[in-house]
């Protein structure tokens, strides 16, 4: 019966190492990504993870507009959106 128990401590170690180096970055990540998406809206400007960088015209459930220059409007998804200019 003590060889099941040294087992599911190494497996309860694995599970806690698999958290803290997997899963937890992952819903740091999400979060992030999330808080950016939502302050997307008109005239915020953006670049994506192309360097594009732009003013957004438009935001849509899943892709935004935006003008990159005089004449020149993109249709991107917003997940291509790395970062907001300040």
């Amino acid at each position: 019966m003590e060889k099941y128990g040294n087992l599911i401590l190494i497996v309860l170690v694995w599970g806690a190492i698999f958290y803290f180096l997997v899963m937890r970055p992952n819903k740091k990540r999400q979060k992030e990504q999330k808080q950016l998406f939502d302050s997307l809206h008109e005239g915020v400007e953006v670049v994506t993870a192309g360097g594009i960088k732009g003013t957004i015209l438009y935001v849509g459930e899943d892709f935004v507009d935006v003008k990159v220059d005089k004449g020149v409007k993109l249709t991107v998804r917003k997940t291509s959106i790395s970062t907001i200019v300040k």
